[in-house]
């Protein structure tokens, strides 16, 4: 069953861990969204990839359309976790 990444509240673009740059849209996570989006703890890869990078969250590139943007974000926790995720 797919995990949903779609808010209800506190969020201006409507999925969790999408933000919008001026006019283009792109997604941060660090451990503890990681925990929001998926209900479990940062698995080794995720930990790893976090390790990479100095601002503590793995980010995307820009991308033109929030649902890009969502379908990346999507993919991403599915590459970290196995687990299939929708908005």
């Amino acid at each position: 069953m797919p995990i949903s990444i779609k808010a209800t509240k506190n969020t201006s673009t409507g999925i969790r861990g999408v933000q919008r740059y001026g006019e283009m849209y792109r997604w941060r996570v660090d451990a503890v969204r990681f925990r929001s989006l998926t209900g479990q703890d940062p698995t080794p890869l995720f930990i790893a990839r976090l390790n990479e990078r100095e601002s503590g969250c793995v980010d995307s590139v820009s991308f033109h359309t929030i649902e890009d943007a969502g379908d990346d974000l999507c993919k991403f926790l599915k590459a970290m976790t196995g687990a299939s995720f929708e908005y």
